[in-house]
């Protein structure tokens, strides 16, 4: 399409007016374009030539400010366009975000609760400290359910991996977590996205690996920190292409770090290098 190719047009049509002055008018409407899709300095740019253009061939003095003031035109016109558009496409992403979060309270968070709650009366009845877990893991899951509504920003940190270990053995999943390493301060993006691969790589654990040994290591190395969680629970009990994996990865991206999920001899692992920088 000859929008993608504004800024060529453009050029091409202001070279033709050196030698057809009428042309020079037909650049307004690559203008338009690169002002709407390029931005207002690349506009400026080419409103600047096109009005140098017009006084290569000045007939009369109120030519060139007329180009100046019909390129000034074009150039407001298309940015008003494209804020307007973004916006709306802002408001429109906005409001799909509430639909989404009041189904997700009405739906999600009413189960949730009703699972807490008969969770709480079972271990006031039995005692078990399974349903202790239960009921504790869902008020966790109510907290970040709410967390992840208001959209607060994320304050998990490496500190609160205990609670996700806790978890996995209360579930019935022998799991060891290690640090090697001397221990440093990390950005808060950095370390909330090593708790959660952490944390979905442990779930997958649970899910997968029929209670089978399990372990989590932290290393702080000179230059990145390396996440592994391994498990013995044999070749086929994992996937690799589920959405948690995908989760992980765009995290690991985001970094510019690499992660590599795979079954290994006996179980499955999940290796994660994240670069401090």
């Amino acid at each position: 399409m000859p929008r993608r190719h504004a800024i060529p047009l453009f050029i091409a049509i202001v070279a033709v007016s050196v030698v057809l002055p009428f042309f020079l008018l037909l650049a307004l409407v690559p203008l338009y374009w690169i002002a709407a899709d390029r931005g207002l300095k690349p506009a400026v740019a080419a409103g600047a030539v096109l009005t140098v253009a017009q006084l290569a061939d000045l007939d009369h003095w109120a030519e060139p400010v007329t180009c100046a003031v019909l390129a000034v035109a074009t150039i407001a016109s298309a940015r008003f366009i494209a804020i307007r558009r973004e916006l709306l496409g802002k408001n429109a992403a906005a409001e799909e975000r509430l639909r989404i979060a009041r189904e997700l309270h009405d739906a999600v968070g009413h189960d949730v609760s009703l699972m807490v709650v008969q969770a709480e009366a079972l271990a006031a009845v039995t005692g078990d400290e399974r349903a202790d877990a239960i009921a504790a893991q869902g008020r966790r899951t109510m907290a970040e359910l709410h967390r992840v509504l208001r959209n607060d920003p994320e304050r998990k940190g490496l500190d609160e991996l205990d609670t996700v270990v806790d978890g996995a053995r209360a579930a019935g999943v022998p799991i060891t977590l290690a640090i090697e390493g001397t221990p440093r301060a990390l950005t808060p993006g950095l370390e909330a996205s090593a708790f959660r691969i952490v944390q979905e790589a442990v779930t997958n654990v649970v899910r997968h690996a029929n209670g089978a040994p399990a372990t989590v290591t932290i290393v702080y190395g000179a230059s990145a920190l390396s996440l592994t969680i391994q498990d013995e629970g044999g070749r086929s009990t994992a996937l690799t292409n589920g959405h948690g994996l995908i989760g992980m990865r765009e995290r690991v991206a985001a970094f510019g770090g690499t992660l590599d999920a795979a079954p290994k001899d006996r179980g499955f692992e999940v290796r994660a290098e994240l670069p401090y920088a």
